[in-house]
């Protein structure tokens, strides 16, 4: 099939940003036709695209023209370059900020790929763009089966189904996680919560030589780093920038932590315990809990509770034999709920699903 991925840039360094383009590889792999549509900026992509799989920048550079002048410019770029490749389904990169993007679509199939939490209290523009796909588009994918549910029942769809996000970094052979050194990754926002996690690591009362590395970039980085100067943590917090050898990263740590505000559908996370890294995670509204098995893979506790993040932290460094019992099972578990060949299979089928409708 002629398959076009449509998504805001492709040089940001978010979990959106890489599965898109781990998916659209991927579905080229198995002899798809693969095109994805960058609708900002021209730069080259963070995370590396097969050669297979065809670009196009709508907006070359940054676009500061007044509304609705730029939206009206990118519908008809969009419209041309979709007339251009003529494809079989469109496949469109966050429901909740489609709505400009409708007219341009409606003539084809279109999915709206829901990669936010729905369930949350949402921006008007957001509820009119789920109203909208809801209504106009031919499918909603959603992340989770607590967003898939919510989309039925605030929105009135029945044509909406989850697909996960697949495990797509290469995994080693399974060892024990015996580094002394507690992980996160994500962008520098309130969104990610590290700021708490910061709080949380200065409450852990014994933390033997165990250190948290905290790898990113984003608008929060002078706040962290006065945080970290503020709790007197330089010799055990360490900021550092984004990586695309997450395999390397996690190899050389022994636990995840995901101090996350909210959450869709985090891929860090999944990838994270495939690996066999045990985790702490606030239990977000949606997300870590579709990933971790309390007290099985991991521990959850209660959304924006420092004292009891700490607590758990504090439980994993201590206990040896529980960390290494929550890593074993979090690889087993995740390695097959999440595994690639499900996950673009789930793809597929609801590709042929809709071209025979």
């Amino acid at each position: 099939m002629k398959l076009v991925f449509v998504i805001k840039a492709l040089d940001n360094i978010g979990g959106t940003e890489r599965v898109t383009i781990q998916i659209a590889n991927l579905l080229s792999m198995r002899s798809h036709e693969v095109h994805i549509v960058s609708l900002v900026g021209n730069n080259k992509p963070f995370f590396e695209v097969l050669p297979e799989v065809k670009l196009h920048y709508i907006h070359q550079g940054s676009d500061n023209s007044i509304f609705p002048y730029r939206d009206l410019r990118r519908h008809y770029r969009l419209k041309n370059c979709f007339a251009s490749i003529n494809p079989d389904i469109i496949i469109v990169v966050d429901a909740s900020r489609a709505t400009f993007k409708i007219p341009a679509c409606k003539p084809y199939t279109t999915i709206y790929w829901e990669h936010f939490n729905s369930l949350m209290k949402s921006k008007p523009m957001q509820v009119l763009s789920r109203r909208l796909v809801s209504k106009h588009g031919s499918w909603v994918v959603t992340l989770t089966e607590a967003d898939a549910l919510s989309y039925k029942q605030k929105y009135g769809t029945n044509k909406v189904s989850c697909i996960h996000n697949p495990i797509t970094i290469d995994l080693p052979p399974y060892t024990e996680p015996t580094k002394h050194k507690a992980v996160a990754v994500g962008r520098y926002t309130s969104q990610k919560g590290f700021d708490l996690l910061i709080k949380a690591w200065a409450k852990v009362e014994d933390k033997k030589d165990w250190k948290l590395v905290i790898a990113g970039k984003g608008k929060q980085t002078k706040l962290l780093q006065s945080l970290i100067k503020k709790y007197e943590l330089t010799s055990s917090v360490e900021l550092i920038p984004p990586t695309n050898n997450i395999q390397g990263l996690f190899k050389e740590s022994g636990l995840y932590v995901m101090s996350s505000r909210f959450e869709g559908l985090p891929l860090v996370l999944i990838e994270a315990a495939a690996m066999g890294l045990p985790a702490v995670s606030f239990a977000c509204q949606t997300g870590p809990d579709e990933i971790i098995e309390h007290e099985k893979t991991g521990l959850l506790v209660p959304p924006m509770d420092i004292d009891a993040l700490a607590k758990s932290i504090q439980t994993c460094i201590l206990n040896d034999n529980l960390r290494i019992q929550f890593s074993k099972n979090a690889a087993s578990y995740v390695g097959d709920k999440f595994s690639v060949k499900n996950i673009i299979d789930k793809w597929e089928s609801l590709f042929n699903q809709l071209k025979q409708s």
